[in-house]
């Protein structure tokens, strides 16, 4: 079966990254040297670390805005006293099978039309890109698109990206040869060794094991990679193990344990009040954004968390007596600080508890992967690929390699992690034979009959068809590895 067609006619790859927290693209022209690759924030050109995954629509479900500028505009329209569809975090509803999705004042719209619209916007933003570099008209059949996907995802998630990109008009039909799906830390592994700095990546010898650990906003991706290229060679890869990781692992789940504090801290009212007014909330977790991103216990001692955004609800008076009720009974090292008339300061032993349960989640997981992958080829990865926007955590590289940076492992964290799978992406579009194989999730058969054997088979299982006896529900295994390139 040909898995993989040769197709000379595309003249250039876009690439596009729609992720939990932050979406953006990528343009590549086909070239055989070196591919010059550009990422670009499909809001501000200036910014090629994505924007937020954002999308607003009005009270008639008509697109209004995406990314930051979708934030700025819902905040317009509630000093307003109007309201509007505002969606977050609306990705990870595909993996949930949901056909509808909540938008952030509890209303719903269908989870398609959300989703091809957000591939609409990103997906005019590039070609407007294109049209501009190349100073004349683009033909959208010479495109060839990628679409980025967690690996966690199953074949239902991917044909439902798919069928969004025909929705959103990006291509005609889903099995469009014009259309590729690029597993994010399958682009993220392509990236990290294609950009290697020279005297790490001549490392980087066939058959070296890499563990790829994509850190996103909703999901944590990690797979299991051997390299089948020496360094001076164009890249193949091969996967060892089937890929794995968890759908609620992502830095999205460190805001909700920030929720639950501010829950407790703040009490039933305020909070409600804090749940239904848009533009507090925002502000709060965009503060708390910041504060995440630097978080790096014994570094930085004080987190500092403006709350004047709830001044309505919440004045000097209130926050004296909130911290006072919050501080009972709590050690120093847990006892919250108040600064000034409207901020408090974190301590660290709170933010590590905000962080903590995913950081289990992901290093338990990592060991168990390093422990299997060892006894499946005799020895550990070489490499730990970390890739992702959470990977821009400070305190979450400093665990990896606390953690893993031994039996001559090495920990690598691109300049930019948040944009490697678009590089990778653009990369796997202008070649898709840099993957060989896949581990298939599950193993595939056929469920037939064969001569009845009474000291291999049940006698629960014997059926007798025309006098003779055979035993029903047998499997034909047909497939477990998937090769590319047949």
């Amino acid at each position: 079966m040909a898995y993989l067609k040769e197709d000379s006619t595309f003249t250039h790859v876009i690439a596009i990254d729609f992720g939990t927290g932050a979406s953006g693209y990528g343009i590549a022209p086909k070239t055989n040297s070196k591919p010059s690759i550009e990422v670009f924030n499909p809001i501000d050109e200036n910014d090629d670390q994505k924007t937020p995954t954002a999308i607003l629509f009005d009270n008639n479900q008509k697109f209004i805005g995406f990314g930051s500028r979708a934030l700025q505009k819902y905040a317009e329209i509630c000093d307003d006293d109007d309201t509007a569809y505002l969606f977050q975090t609306y990705k990870m509803a595909i993996h949930k099978n949901q056909t509808m999705v909540k938008s952030l004042d509890n209303r719903e719209m269908p989870l398609k039309k959300v989703v091809s619209e957000t591939l609409r916007f990103i997906a005019d933003k590039a070609l407007e890109k294109l049209k501009e570099q190349l100073g004349g008209i683009v033909k959208k059949e010479k495109i060839r698109w990628v679409l980025t996907v967690p690996a966690l995802w199953n074949e239902k998630d991917k044909q439902f990206m798919k069928e969004a990109a025909v929705e959103a008009k990006i291509v005609n039909q889903w099995n469009s040869e014009n259309l590729f799906v690029c597993l994010e830390p399958e682009g993220a592994s392509i990236q990290c060794r294609e950009d290697a700095d020279e005297s790490l990546k001549n490392k980087m010898k066939k058959n070296t094991i890499v563990l790829v650990l994509d850190n996103g906003g909703g999901t944590n991706d990690i797979s299991i990679q051997k390299l089948t290229c020496e360094p001076h060679e164009n890249f193949l890869s091969e996967e060892v193990l089937p890929s794995s990781g968890g759908c609620e692992w992502g830095s999205k789940y460190v805001d909700q344990n920030f929720e639950i504090f501010l829950r407790n801290f703040l009490g039933e009212e305020i909070y409600k009040n804090y749940i239904q007014n848009a533009i507090p909330r925002l502000e709060i977790l965009k503060h708390f954004e910041m504060l995440k991103r630097k978080f790096m216990p014994g570094e930085d001692e004080r987190s500092r968390l403006q709350l004047s955004y709830l001044s309505e609800y919440l004045n000097n008076k209130k926050l004296v007596e909130l911290v006072n009720k919050y501080n009972q009974n709590k050690s120093k090292d847990e006892q919250l600080k108040q600064k000034g008339n409207s901020c408090i300061d974190l301590p660290p032993k709170l933010m590590i508890s905000f962080f903590k349960p995913l950081f289990d989640k992901i290093t338990n997981k990592v060991g168990e992967l390093l422990e299997e992958t060892k006894k499946k080829v005799g020895y550990y990865p070489k490499f730990i690929f970390m890739v992702g926007g959470f990977s821009e955590s400070p305190f979450l590289k400093n665990e990896i390699k606390r953690l893993f940076e031994k039996n001559d492992i090495t920990v690598l964290v691109p300049k930019r992690p948040q944009i490697s799978v678009i590089r990778g992406a653009c990369m796997y579009g202008l070649n898709p034979r840099l993957i060989t194989s896949r581990i298939a999730k599950k193993t595939y058969g056929i469920n037939t009959l064969t001569t009845f054997n009474p000291e291999k088979h049940p006698e629960e299982k014997k059926v007798v068809i025309e006098g003779e006896d055979f035993c029903e529900m047998v499997l034909i295994f047909l497939l477990k590895k998937i090769n590319l390139l047949e």
